[in-house]
Parts: structure tokens; C-alpha cells; sequence
């Protein structure tokens, strides 16, 4: 790829002419590299864009080879149940298949938990074939066992609900084995029956079927062969009778393509992509990291592109591929913002203040260019150069969000903080600039200025209650043992800091009282404690524990180390608290990588237009 200044642009002057209908357009982007031709003795308007999307790192696909298992008596199947109401489901799948093959055996999996280790080498040396599901939402990894097990040659069936039958087809396209069987059951009659047996019996019946033969019928055509993954990455031409009929047929395209989040984007023209670039000392042609669901190659030149589409400013560029650079990491679950589970990002330093992002009132309201298009930069080069489509990862068959249009960009407020500014107090100079990012799967509100009359007291009380045993994540998914993987980000508004500090609190010792007040140590606990504990969990009010463990030894903790925390003073005075909060999320073991972070941090280097990120 050439550098920009090797680079030979041709300005091109955009001629206005009524009588074509030719109007300019308030981005300043698009209309120098518009040409004004005559075709048919009419004026006309061409407009050409690059290619947004990423290049894919690996394109190679294959098709089906292991034969399908005909008779299955004799045979050992592994079952890799989603959870209970999978294995409900199973039961019955189970059950009719020993009907039919009286000497056939099952083998169960643990399977479903996002960056759960590889077992598919053992699945196949222990079993001939497999059944995976039934999966009800697209939220886990971005690795199939389903389709590592169809390369080491064991044929199988996976089961999604018919709301994600999409995802999970994409889901095996990207890990190379586009053809591999999945059937699909009706989404509204498996979950009616997920908490009922008698309910699943004959959701199980409908389907059985279709598992059965696609266990045993042999390989298509269709099936074995399959090409490449290909596409033209040239840039593309645009034309119409004025300019707005131009623009409107590249927002088309981009609608049509899956390149837009739905709202009109700015056209990335090789004019508006060079001023992009201009914020940044960095190559075009560098490479940041794999972008997902489908690993496109996110060059410095592709982000560009992606931020002109958000509307962003040369200045907010570092910004940018620092964010990029930090979900791209290796260790991060990047797959798994990509079905919506959102990314929260802090900015901490001096180029906030910079490039104008606003930390105060409405910082995560509509209105503010910069953090609303660093926000929506970060979703466009998802959508681009990972090639996420929106009509499939979005909120795990759900109904959305809208706060993923621009996500959570959570700029600290320094001038209002009592405490040294975040990026300080995990290890960076005083002049560096950084990104935090992880992922929120709850967020809970906390005291608020606008809505309490409280003491602090009680705002601490309120604090303590978000991070309580029986509320917010762990109600849904129970304290852990030892606290592992748990993440909390919160973003603190001045007046509640201020009065931490008052009470002698820092960042660190306020990190701590929330986790010593919150830690279940049934050794430590006096007489009313042990009981208000046994009533909760009798109660079921306590999530994954159980009336036999309450006893000596007993120990849970809401988060496993100070670092798994992370504070950060944002908004104003009359602002309010927010926590985000994650289990064994965006930053959890993944492949080779055994040591996990607690949060991924990036400096933002490379800025040409303000003193900071230099």
C-alpha cells in the first residue's frame, strides 16, 4: 500500500450547477472527489468510495469430508448441553435414539461457557459423533467445538433456536466449515418449555427427526464442496443525475451491504480518508488486529475509513485505534461484544480535554460529535472490517440496544475529581492518555444527585447493595468462589467522590470496603449474620449456594483483587453512579493465553494534531 506521501490525489473542484440539481454537502468529505460527467447529453455526478470492508485473514474455507454414521449402535455420541434445559431436551433426543439403536451410547460435555478451554481432541477420541445445543442466544465464543470436531473428522448435528439460526451458520462459516448441519427448533415453543420437562417432551419429538437423519444421511454435493471465501476490495463508483440521487444510492448500497449501523454515514472518499489519516503518525498500512466475527484485518487506513463513515475528526483518530488496538488483543473475547454484550470504555488523560470530549453533563447522552463518534467509529469498523452484520448480532436474538449506535465512551472528569486521574493509578504517567475497555453484561444505577435526597450514609449503603450477594449479576449468576474473573467498572459522579474523600476514603480503600462488606465468610460471621444468610438462601434469594454448604469453609468474594475494579470520576455534581459489571467476560483465558488481565489498557500514541497521544 502506498504512504501518504507517496500518495499523487487529484483535487478535483465540485462545480454547483442548478440546473443539474447538484447541492453540496455540510461533511466536506465527499463533494471534491465528485465528478460532474456528461452521459447521454445529461450532467451527471460520480462518486467514489473505498472499500470499508476488512480484508479477511483467513478466507480458506472447506466443506464436509467425515462420513455420517449410518447405524448408530455401537456408537458413542457426545452430548454438549447448553445448560438444564437443554438436557431436558436431550432426555427425550436420548431416549428415541436408544429405540432405535439399542447398543448406542452417550457421552456427556461440558460446553456452552464463553473462552472455555478446547476439549473438542478429547470429544473426538472418545466419541464417534455429536450433538451440540440447544442453543437459545448468540453470546459465546467465537470458536465452535461443532466445527472443530467436523475437521477431526466426527460428524455431528448442532441445535440453535430459529431466533439465531443465522449467527450460528455465520458462526461456523468463520470458523471455516460453512456447511456443517444445524437444525433449527421454534424459539417461542423451547423457551415456553425451558423451565418445564412435560413442555420440552414434544418440542423434542417435532424435532427428532431431522437430528436423526442429519446424523445418519450421507454428505450432498453441496455439502463436500465449497470455495474460498472471496470479495472485490476495489474502491466503488456511485453515479447519478445530481449529487443527492448519488449519495443516496451509497447509503443504499450500504443498507443493502450491512455496512451502516441504519443511519446515513459519510462517504469515505480517498480525499476524506487522506484528511482522516492525517491525524495519525502511523502508517496506513499498519495492521492493529483481527477485527470479529469474521477476523478482517484492521488496518490503520480501514479504521480511517470506518471513522469518516461515524462522522469523526481527524483528532479523534488515536483515540480510535487505540480502542481498536485494545478489543483486537488476543486475550480479549471480541466475539462476544459483537453479539451486543457492550464494550465500556474509560478515557483518562489530558487529550480529553483536547479533542473536546465532553465528561460532564450528558456525557452519555445524544449531542456531543466527539464521544458520540469515537463511540460509533468503534461500532462501524465492527460492522466493516469485521463484517458484522446487524440484522444478526444484535443482542442476542433480542431486541437491541441503542446505546450500542455510539456505546458507553465514559471520558473522566479530572478537573472535578478529588483522586488522581485513573490512568495514574493503574501505572501511567501523568501526561499519557489511555483507553480501559471491558465488557458490560449488567448495569445497575447508583446514588444520584438528581434523584435522592440521601445521606451518604445511605448512598453507601446503596453502593454496598449493587454489589450484594443476592443482587445485579449475582443474582443472576451467583458469587464465584474466590471472586475469579469478576468485573466491575464504575463510574463515580464529583459530589459522591468528593464525599468518599471527606470520609477518608481513596479509590483503593473505597475498592476495598466494597469488597469486605460484600464477602461471604461464613467463618467471620457472627450468629444474626449466619442466619440472615440461611433464611436468604433458603429463600433461593442467594444464587449457587446451597443450604448444605452453608458451614465452616464457606467462602465467596465479590471480585478477586483490588485491580478487578476500576473507578473512575465522570459527569458533574448533580450527576449519579453507574456500575457495569461482567462475569468471566471480555478478558478471560482464551487459547493459548493462561494469564488474564484484569481490564485491557491501551496509551494512545500517534497523535499529530494535539500535544497529548503524541
Amino acid at each position: 500500500m502506498e504512504s501518504d506521501n507517496k500518495r499523487n490525489i487529484t483535487r478535483r473542484t465540485f462545480i454547483q450547477s442548478t440546473a443539474a440539481g447538484v447541492v453540496g454537502m455540510g461533511a466536506g468529505a465527499a463533494l471534491s472527489c465528485a465528478d460532474v460527467k456528461k452521459e447521454s447529453g445529461k450532467r451527471m455526478v460520480t462518486l467514489e468510495i473505498l472499500e470499508p470492508h476488512g480484508e479477511l485473514a483467513f478466507p480458506e474455507r472447506q466443506g464436509l469430508f467425515a462420513p455420517r454414521l449410518g447405524d448408530l449402535n455401537g456408537k458413542k455420541i457426545a452430548i454438549m448441553a447448553m445448560g438444564e434445559d437443554s438436557m431436558s431436551f436431550f432426555d427425550t433426543i436420548k431416549s428415541m435414539l436408544k429405540s432405535k439403536y439399542p447398543s448406542v451410547e452417550f457421552i456427556h460435555f461440558s460446553y456452552g461457557i464463553p473462552n472455555a478451554p478446547d476439549i473438542s481432541g478429547e470429544i473426538a477420541e472418545k466419541c464417534a459423533g455429536w450433538i451440540d445445543g440447544v442453543k437459545a442466544s448468540e453470546t459465546g465464543s467465537r470458536h465452535d467445538t461443532g466445527a472443530k470436531l467436523e475437521k477431526l473428522g466426527r460428524p455431528g448435528v448442532a441445535i440453535v433456536s430459529d431466533a439465531i439460526i443465522k449467527a450460528k451458520k455465520l458462526l461456523m462459516d468463520i470458523n471455516g466449515m460453512p456447511t456443517c448441519r444445524i437444525l433449527a427448533v421454534p424459539a417461542v415453543d423451547y423457551l415456553v418449555a425451558k423451565t418445564d420437562p412435560g413442555l420440552m417432551k414434544p418440542v423434542a419429538e417435532v424435532a427428532f427427526d431431522e437430528i436423526h437423519n442429519a446424523l445418519t444421511n450421507p454428505l450432498t454435493k453441496e455439502e463436500k464442496e465449497v470455495l474460498n471465501f472471496s470479495y472485490d476490495y476495489s474502491p466503488k463508483k456511485f453515479t447519478g443525475a445530481d449529487y443527492a440521487e448519488t449519495n443516496e444510492k451509497f447509503q443504499q448500497y450500504c443498507a443493502d451491504n450491512f455496512m451502516a449501523d441504519g443511519m446515513p454515514v459519510v462517504p469515505p472518499t480517498r480525499e476524506a480518508v487522506d484528511r482522516m489519516l492525517s491525524g495519525t503518525t502511523y502508517p496506513p498500512d499498519k495492521e492493529i488486529g483481527l477485527m470479529f466475527p469474521k477476523q478482517g484485518r484492521a488496518t490503520v487506513e480501514k479504521i480511517a475509513i470506518s471513522a469518516v463513515m461515524a462522522g469523526a475528526k481527524p483528532e479523534y483518530l488515536p483515540v480510535i485505534i487505540a480502542m481498536i488496538e485494545t478489543i483486537t488483543a488476543k486475550d480479549f473475547n471480541q466475539y462476544h461484544i459483537v453479539n451486543e454484550i457492550l464494550p465500556i470504555t474509560f478515557i483518562s488523560g489530558p487529550i480529553i480535554e483536547e479533542i473536546g470530549l465532553n465528561n460532564e453533563t450528558g456525557y452519555l447522552a445524544p449531542g456531543h460529535r466527539a464521544n458520540a463518534t469515537i463511540g460509533r467509529a468503534m461500532l462501524m469498523c465492527m460492522i466493516n472490517i469485521g463484517w458484522r452484520r446487524m440484522d444478526v448480532y444484535s443482542s442476542p436474538g433480542g431486541p437491541g440496544q441503542p446505546a450500542a449506535y455510539a456505546n458507553y465512551i465514559i471520558p473522566e472528569n479530572q478537573k472535578a475529581s478529588p483522586w488522581e486521574t485513573y490512568a495514574v493509578s493503574i501505572g501511567y504517567k501523568p501526561e499519557e492518555s489511555t483507553v480501559t475497555i471491558c465488557e458490560g453484561i449488567f448495569i445497575s444505577r447508583g446514588p444520584s444527585e438528581t434523584l435522592s435526597m440521601d445521606n451518604f450514609e445511605n448512598r453507601l449503603e446503596q453502593m454496598k447493595a449493587i454489589f450484594a450477594p443476592s443482587a445485579g449479576v449475582f443474582g443472576f449468576f451467583g458469587m464465584p468462589k474466590d471472586g475469579v474473573d469478576m468485573r466491575h467498572m464504575i463510574a463515580i459522579h464529583p459530589t459522591f467522590a468528593q464525599q468518599l474523600k471527606n470520609a477518608g476514603f481513596t479509590r483503593e480503600s473505597f475498592i476495598k470496603w466494597l469488597h469486605d462488606t460484600n464477602t461471604i465468610d461464613w467463618d467471620r460471621m457472627n450468629e444474626d449474620q449466619r442466619k440472615n444468610l440461611s433464611k436468604m438462601v433458603a429463600e433461593g434469594k442467594v444464587v449457587g449456594i446451597r443450604p448444605e454448604d452453608l458451614k465452616p469453609g464457606l467462602y465467596r468474594e465479590p471480585f478477586a483483587k483490588p485491580a478487578d475494579v476500576a473507578v473512575i470520576v465522570s459527569g458533574t455534581g448533580a450527576g449519579g453512579v453507574i456500575v457495569f459489571q461482567t462475569p468471566c467476560g471480555s478478558t478471560a483465558n482464551v487459547e493459548d493465553v493462561t494469564v488474564t488481565r484484569p481490564y485491557m489498557h491501551k496509551v494512545i500514541r500517534g497523535a499529530v494534531m494535539t500535544k497529548a497521544g503524541r
